[in-house]
Order: structure tokens, then sequence, then C-alpha cells
């Protein structure tokens, strides 16, 4: 498989394919969950044990922070969001910009990144406003959760809070020419960072659900705003382990080509900020292989490395986007296009692949894909296109080739052969392809005694059926369970 952050320009592909939008960092003070411009958030960094006096009497206003070499104001917003205070400021502190202007205010954690609607986002009025305006001035519905957007030049406003200028060399260096807005995250043992401008969201603990495409990098997927997104194993995915086992993940869903977008499961997330160019390291040629995903790594005051990942190569790669396209979207029909006389269903998820031809299954019919095992039990001389037996998750399955199943031309097995694991609910058999294509939205519809696909294959070999793509290209269709009976 090819190996897969973003530069602050949305890649072509995904460029005018959807409303305006507007990024917003995630983060929680006491029970308020709040949202912010991520243009706003310059870094976030742990709390200090202790503030300096700033010697100035103002509400909410804490003390001086010093970060290298700045001393910033530091505030506890509670009072002004009407929460309860505590003797505990908060675990992070947020640097917020402003035109050049530095403050900081106290958070219990940072939850990550949503990506919301500008049309969508509900303004919050009052009847008769302060002179500077309530701080939440919008809100929106995110992960279960209503999120109230803070505004940060409100926060700048507040009467008798000082600022800071933001030193010139940092400011330069942060410019949206100099700088890539990057997420920082956790998994596993590794820490990593991938550009904002292609994360659609962070979801902060979401219930895995099981998937018929469920496998050992497919984790199960989430439901996102009504969409199921399919969840890989990050780990798996990028070469450098396994992740435990796990029922619930926090999870980062990034957006994919088509307005499709894939979850890639995640520890904790540890920051937003935009960092200068010059201080993300090139990865040694030698430490990764060609088209890796793995593009640079960038140092936290010399101690923790993260590894940034290369957005270009994650939204290229053929196996995510094959993974990206399970995503579900808003139900379609597939009569546009549809020819005189063919009646045809609503656009579903189907599995294209190659077993002596090319053909089309209903991705909900297989429960998992599997590679070909090295090792099994040959027995070619039983016929109906048995193979053998091979033992997974502790249950011996039958191997049965496909082509041979349908007297089409078999191929030996290969490094491209997969194993579609199909049940009836009584028994499991393993289905032997060539190869996997693609995952599509198509509609399966009635066709002629005549019909063939795009590439002359004979429908009669399959059924009464085609699978018409949404672009209006036929594809034989089959049904598994029917083939295996």
């Amino acid at each position: 498989m090819n190996q897969m952050v973003r530069s602050l320009a949305m890649p072509e592909v995904l460029r005018g394919s959807r409303p305006a939008t507007q990024q917003f960092g995630l983060l929680r003070i006491g029970e308020a969950m709040l949202a912010i411009n991520v243009e706003n958030i310059r870094e976030v960094v742990p709390a200090p044990g202790g503030l300096s006096n700033a010697g100035i009497a103002a509400t909410g206003l804490c003390g001086l922070f010093e970060l290298r070499g700045s001393t910033i104001p530091v505030m506890d917003i509670r009072p002004m969001l009407g929460l309860p205070a505590t003797e505990a400021y908060g675990a992070v502190i947020l640097v917020l910009r402003v035109r050049q202007r530095l403050i900081c205010i106290f958070a219990d954690e940072v939850r990550g990144i949503a990506t919301e609607d500008v049309a969508a986002l509900d303004e919050l009025g009052v009847s008769r406003p302060a002179v500077q305006g309530p701080l939440v001035t919008h809100s929106f519905f995110h992960s279960g959760k209503v999120i109230s957007v803070l505004a940060a030049e409100r926060i700048l406003a507040l009467p008798g809070i000082p600022s800071v200028q933001e030193p010139v060399a940092e400011a330069v260096a942060k410019t949206s020419s100099n700088a890539k807005p990057l997420l920082l995250f956790t998994c596993g043992a590794f820490s990593f960072g991938v550009a904002a401008g292609v994360v659609e969201a962070t979801a902060p603990t979401a219930q895995l659900k099981d998937s018929p495409m469920k496998t050992e990098t497919c984790l199960g997927v989430i439901d996102h705003h009504g969409t199921q997104v399919p969840v890989l194993d990050t780990l798996r995915v990028l070469g450098m382990g396994v992740l435990s086992e796990r029922k619930q993940s926090s999870v980062l869903v990034l957006r994919y080509p088509d307005d499709r977008l894939l979850g890639f499961a995640l520890d904790t997330v540890v920051d937003i900020r935009p960092i200068p160019l010059g201080d993300i390291m090139a990865m040694p040629d030698h430490a990764v292989e060609t088209g890796s995903v793995l593009s640079g790594v960038y140092s936290v005051d010399g101690r923790t490395l993260f590894l940034v990942l290369d957005e270009r190569t994650m939204m290229s790669d053929d196996v995510l986007l094959m993974f990206s396209r399970l995503s579900s979207t808003k139900p379609k029909t597939a009569a546009a296009g549809r020819a005189p006389g063919q009646r045809g269903d609503a656009l579903l998820p189907y599995l294209v692949f190659r077993a002596g031809g090319d053909m089309a299954t209903p991705v909900a019919d297989v429960r998992e894909i599997v590679e070909m095992p090295e090792d099994y039990v040959s027995l070619n001389n039983v016929g109906r296109g048995t193979m053998g037996l091979f033992v997974h998750r502790g249950t011996a399955i039958p191997l049965i080739s496909l082509a041979r199943r349908l007297r089409l031309p078999a191929v030996p097995p290969g490094q491209e052969s997969r194993v579609l694991l199909v049940s009836d609910g009584l028994k499991t058999t393993g289905v032997v392809v060539d190869s996997l294509a693609r995952i599509e939205m198509a509609s399966k519809c009635a066709t002629g005694p005549d019909a063939t696909d795009s590439s002359g294959f004979e429908h009669r070999i399959l059924g009464d059926f085609m699978v018409r793509s949404a672009d209006g290209r036929l594809l034989p269709y089959i049904d598994l369970r029917k083939a295996l009976a």
C-alpha cells in the first residue's frame, strides 16, 4: 500500500466542494464546551505552577505568564461565562492572538477541532448587550453536545484587561505564508501532527459500531452528524504497530475527496498551533520508504518529537480512498440517467472486485475482508470451487474460489488476492477473489437478456441484475450468498 499535513491552501480535490466553513478549536472550561476560531489560537501549553502578579486589578485577570521571553496576561473567564469558580484554574493555557496582540485564558482541556458551515451557526443575541457584548456569540451542535463559540476579540476588549504585542519575529513566522497550522495528537507510543486544514472534526470519545467492513485495519464506524464514518487503526495504517483492542476511542475525522470522511483512532489531542515552516525538520530519506506518510518532524522544546503526516499522500492513497468511500452520504436515488424500462434502487455502497471478471456486491453482505492466508489445508479435489480450509479467529472456514465456482477463468492466488468472509447467519465462508478494486455508490437495476457491462462481461453469468454506478457505468451484480448456496 502506498503510505500516506496539508498546506494552508485547501487541496484542489476539496476546494469548492463545500459551503463556506469555519474551523474551531474545541475546549472545555468547567462544565462548558466551547469553541474558538483556530486562527486565534497561537498555541496550547500546560498551566504553570504559579503566576507573577500583574499589579493590575481587573475582573478575571489572574497574573502574568512567561513564555519564551514574553510576559503574557492570563485570564480566568469563568465569571464571564456564568461558571462557578474553583481554586484550580485549569490544566492548560490557551495563548490567543488577535491582530498581533496576545492574551491567555485557562482551560481544563483541549478537545480537538470542529469544522462547521458558517451559515448553520446559531447566533446568540441579547436584548441589552454590554458595551463589548457577551464573550459567547454563536453556538452549534457537535458530537451530541451544544458548543458555544467564544469571540477572542471580545476577550481582548474586556475592561481593564491588558494584552501584549506579539514579538515581531514570531508574528512573521506564524503568518499564513510562513506557518502550517497543525493538530498535534498522540496514538499509542507515538506523537503525530496533521494539518488542521484537512481536519473535519475530532470526537473526544466515540463508540465504535460494528460494520460489514470491520477488519484488522477498520475498527468500526462512528456517527458524525448523521454520517457513518469508518475508523481505522492509525498505527496499522502507518505500518507502526497495532492499537490495543477498543470498543470506543477518540477519533480524528479527516475530509477526503468527493465530500467523504475518514476516521483515525487516536488517544489524546495535545495542541492546535501554527508551526513556522522552518521549525518542521525534513524526515531523513533513509528513515522512511519512498512515498511514506511521514514528511517531517517537529520538536516541542527539544523534547517531544511529533511525526508530521503528509496530507497529499493521505488524500491520494488508494486504500484510504477506498475506505473513505464507505462513509455514508445522504440517501440519493439513481433515477437520473436510468435507461427507459429499467428499475433501480437507492444508491448504496458496493464493493467492486475481480474474480475472473469485474463484479460488484453490496458492502453490507461482506462481514470482513482478510488477506489470502499463506497456510491453509488444500481440498482442491472436493469440487465446486473449494480450495481448502483456514483458521480465522479460532474458527475453521472453507475457502471457495469464486471464479471457479462461477466457471470463469481462474488464476492462482497472488499478493492481491483477498478473502471475503460471507455469513448466512449459521456458517461463514471465505470467498477468494483475485483483487479488490474500489467501493462506490451504486444501485441495483434489472436488465434485458442481452445486457453487458462496460467491459463486455455478460450479465447472464451472474443473474438478471446489474449495478449502475452514480456516473452511469454498469457492473455485473452478484449475490454472494446465492452463489455459495
